[in-house]
């Protein structure tokens, strides 16, 4: 099991009662935010949402700890809560000291109080994660102005790709991958469509823009693949006027971003297509991208 998991199912345990759907998800965000281990390696990241900070890959595997008969659904008040399923245990022992130890005091800070106030406590210090409350909003969530932008999703959650767009302030998100699949949560075409629009960002598709799948095949290294970018910019791309244009009329009405997997705009063929898309629309081209999706703007 994930340490990330076992330091979820540690928080409950550790509260000895229901835990509230909101107060746990506050309490992760709070361990990743004011502690030093962070929650660890691979914790789950956050993004604004209609209750403050919140997290779709937590929830989906809370949901699967539940499934699995660690936890259950329970109620605490008049709100949905998990609880620990008695007999039933897990090694969390086993999880980092300093870890162990961050997440207990983070439960023990907040188990006593009552969640409406851990809620004006979060949204007091981090008033970013507000800009889509349902509550309350002490923060704006702004709008990029025109360029083109682009960014990878390589070795970032789904809601840390979220939260950067939002971040940068863009509305629009098209996925320029050929076959829009993958194992990490989040990024096949109807899971990224469907969080997309919980956010408030719309998700277009362009696949005749990406590469087909069979050219990808048996690439040997780094002169390969340059090799298949070459080809692209001067054969594939040149046959797709219609997208271009497409994709050029979207991005100079509305702050749009081109996705693609690999986090390097420089190895991946939506740098070519931003190059076209840009001369179609006289924008400029900025890319959003980094490490673990950072937001570096070049």
């Amino acid at each position: 099991m994930l340490n990330r998991r076992k330091c979820i199912l540690h928080m409950v345990r550790r509260a000895g009662r229901p835990v509230a759907h909101m107060e746990l998800t506050k309490w992760a965000f709070l361990l990743a935010h004011e502690t030093d281990s962070r929650g660890g390696a691979s914790f789950y990241d956050f993004l604004p949402y209609d209750y403050g900070p919140f997290s779709f890959t937590l929830f989906r595997e809370v949901g699967g700890l539940v499934r699995n008969g660690y936890l259950r659904d329970a109620k605490t008040g008049q709100r949905d809560a998990w609880e620990a399923v008695p007999d039933v245990t897990v090694d969390t022992a086993a999880l980092p000291r300093h870890l162990l130890a961050d997440a207990s005091r983070t439960v023990d800070r907040f188990v006593e109080e009552d969640a409406d106030e851990l809620l004006d406590y979060v949204y007091d210090r981090f008033p970013w994660y507000t800009v889509n409350s349902r509550i309350r909003q002490l923060a704006r969530r702004r709008d990029a102005e025109p360029k083109v932008y682009t960014i990878g999703y390589e070795g970032c959650s789904v809601d840390r790709l979220l939260n950067r767009l939002m971040r940068v302030g863009i509305r629009c998100l098209i996925d320029v991958r050929s076959n829009p699949v993958a194992r990490r949560y989040g990024f096949h075409k109807s899971s990224l469509s469907r969080l997309c629009g919980k956010v408030e960002i719309d998700y277009v598709h362009v696949p005749e823009v990406g590469i087909p799948s069979e050219l990808r095949r048996d690439l040997d290294g780094p002169a390969a693949y340059a090799r298949l970018l070459a080809t692209y910019e001067k054969e594939l791309l040149p046959r797709q006027p219609e997208a271009v244009a497409r994709i050029s009329r979207r991005a100079a009405g509305v702050p749009t971003a081109l996705m693609c997997m690999e986090a390097d705009p420089r190895r991946c063929h939506r740098s070519h297509l931003a190059e076209a898309v840009a001369a179609a629309s006289g924008l400029t081209v900025q890319h959003v991208w980094g490490n673990r999706c950072d937001p570096v703007l070049s």
